[in-house]
């Protein structure tokens, strides 16, 4: 019989390769969803330019045809597959830019603002976490109630009433300890934060209640950090998976915070391009999501596996 740490190495790497497959239809799947519901909602894109005035109608069928456009759906997007197979995601129909450079200039704004958000989300998610499901008193739960109201509240309600009590203070006289550049990033650490408390607490009530931490504290061991670490071990390929997808979800583009806060990033590009009906910059926004959303699940998994064996073998 092969020894278990033999056989961990071949069932990481079928178990990443699956993973990458499902990653890979899923992206294939939001593109060509994305992709048709545009043209079939929006319509055509060169008649926006023409009544915002910004082309003539010569200039319009000549971009018309350039871009493809005047080709039967089917026909353009089986040519879209193969521009993008090739990594070429077209220009800005109102810009006439590359649609990578025009994407890569703002992704710098939404991961410094993603970053700080993801990091604020795993303090105060750990903290809430840890506290709700640990203490066994009223700051436990109270815990357990900021748990429920950060993933029960929206992220525009969570900031029209951050910027509400900020304006207040503003006009009373007051001035707040948080400064201007980090109200977005702690909307969307509280935001986040919700759902990593509950997981985190829902793991280590199960410990809690399991044989071995019984038997443990039958023995008379404490409450102490090293049984909390013990206890927190099997909730982490939970929190971790959970992690993965919330970081993938802020790094792809925070529509919401950034509309909100005017902050320039891939969230207020995405809703311009829509509103404008640039595809291109909306189709290759959703590309870097689903490709995002592909590396996190394959990652979370991978690491999910390691902490947990018995994952390992299901896997």
């Amino acid at each position: 019989m092969v020894p278990t740490a033999d056989r961990s190495g071949p069932i990481l790497l079928i178990a990443a390769a699956r993973r990458i497959l499902e990653g890979l239809l899923t992206a294939w799947a939001a593109v060509s969803l994305t992709f048709f519901s545009l043209r079939l909602a929006a319509g055509d894109p060169v008649a926006s330019l023409l009544s915002q005035g910004l082309a003539t109608s010569e200039q319009a069928e000549s971009l018309r045809h350039s871009l493809g456009l005047d080709a039967p759906l089917l026909l353009q997007y089986l040519r879209y597959l193969g521009r993008l197979i090739q990594g070429n995601l077209g220009v800005s129909l109102y810009t006439q830019r590359p649609v990578s450079k025009v994407i890569l200039e703002q992704l710098p704004n939404t991961a410094q603002l993603a970053m700080q958000g993801l990091l604020l989300a795993i303090l105060l998610g750990l903290i809430l976490g840890l506290a709700s499901a640990w203490l066994r008193n009223a700051a436990g739960r109270l815990a357990a109630n900021l748990a429920g109201l950060s993933t029960s509240l929206p992220v525009a309600f969570l900031g029209i009433l951050i910027l509400w009590g900020c304006r207040n203070l503003y006009l009373l006289g007051q001035t707040t300890a948080i400064s201007p550049n980090l109200l977005a990033p702690l909307v969307l650490g509280i935001a986040s934060a919700g759902p990593i408390a509950r997981v985190i607490h829902s793991g280590l009530e199960d410990s809690i209640q399991s044989p071995y931490f019984l038997a443990a504290r039958a023995r008379g061991i404490r409450r102490g950090p090293r049984l909390l670490w013990h206890a927190l071990r099997p909730a982490l390929p939970a929190a971790v998976s959970l992690l993965a997808l919330e970081a993938a979800f802020l790094f792809s583009g925070t529509v919401v915070t950034e509309t909100v806060f005017s902050r320039p990033g891939l969230g207020r590009l995405l809703v311009s391009a829509i509103l404008q009906g640039d595809f291109p910059v909306a189709e290759g926004l959703v590309i870097l999501a689903a490709l995002l959303y592909t590396a996190s699940h394959v990652l979370s998994d991978l690491i999910a596996m390691i902490l947990d064996p018995r994952l390992r073998r299901a896997g």
